[in-house]
């Protein structure tokens, strides 16, 4: 993906609190083996009761998924991904397109097409339209095999050159976001429609959900989770930073395993990399070598 410059405002970062705190009050996630022993003495003291084991066993149970469900790799979601998908991104005065090329063992091809707004915005067609008849006026055009299991990119095959390039890891924004670990952000910490309360007054408002497009038109009523992490200091822009991103819950009609908003906040401000359209079954006419692969 394309360098974004990101000028952004550090905020530093609140603990968050695993969701399994939200139903016991307690500051720390309960390991599962410190239940099992409350478990066993609650149950002794009480002599036994299959009903009431039944019962601590399906809360011990219940704190393991609220656990799970609060880390997320954006790399896992990429096993749903289907050949034909694809998303658009706006972002530094610049359109990209991703889509799905296919899959080779474990290996998924990605095609990334950059154009700048002013040249698709006097451009009177879809984006599947553009793609299909050569995505003229393109000023970058790539596919890269991305190792699933680990998301790492080792090398990219440039179609504008017509060979394969090797990525600097300072340049390559898609692996290491892929790889980070991101952890659910609290209903109370995401940000909400509509000014802040008065004082003493309770905060009712809703929470604030990206926009959604599927084929150029808006999906209505479309709810989305927010997840937050910290990039790694490896030197880069982004190095330190605070990653938010937004997934829609699950969808059959549009691609619901990658960040329909991402934003990233600094020492200077906040830089957001949002998507303005997706859709599936896009044809490119893009093409990877079968005999010469990185």
């Amino acid at each position: 993906m394309n360098d974004i410059n990101l000028n952004a405002k550090t905020q530093r970062r609140k603990e968050e609190k695993p969701f399994s705190s939200f139903i016991t009050g307690e500051p720390k996630d309960p390991h599962p083996l410190r239940l099992c022993v409350f478990a066993f003495k609650f149950i002794s003291h009480f002599r036994f009761k299959p009903t009431l084991l039944l019962s601590v066993l399906f809360l011990i149970f219940s704190f393991g998924l609220y656990s799970e469900e609060s880390e997320l790799l954006l790399r896992k979601n990429l096993e749903k991904a289907q050949t034909g998908d694809y998303v658009v991104t706006t972002q530094n005065k610049n359109y990209t397109i991703l889509l799905i090329k296919g899959r080779t063992g474990e290996y998924l091809n990605i095609e990334e097409i950059t154009i700048p707004h002013v040249r698709f915005s006097s451009k009177p067609m879809s984006w599947k339209e553009w793609v299909e008849k050569g995505a003229q006026g393109n000023t970058s055009w790539v596919i890269y095999p991305i190792h699933v299991p680990t998301g790492t990119i080792e090398k990219v095959f440039s179609l504008t050159k017509n060979e394969w390039v090797t990525m600097p890891q300072s340049q390559n924004f898609l692996s290491t976001l892929l790889s980070l670990k991101f952890q659910a952000i609290p209903k109370e910490e995401r940000r909400k429609v509509g000014p802040p309360p008065l004082l003493n007054t309770e905060d009712r408002r809703s929470v604030w959900e990206p926009p959604l497009m599927v084929d150029g038109k808006i999906v209505p009523n479309v709810t989305f989770s927010g997840w937050r992490t910290q990039w790694p200091k490896d030197g880069s822009d982004l190095g330190g930073k605070t990653i938010e991103i937004y997934l829609p819950n699950e969808g059959n009609k549009y691609p619901s395993y990658f960040p329909y908003w991402l934003q990233v906040s600094g020492p200077l401000g906040k830089s957001k990399v949002r998507i303005i359209d997706s859709g599936s079954n896009l044809s490119s006419p893009g093409w990877i070598p079968k005999n010469n692969s990185p």
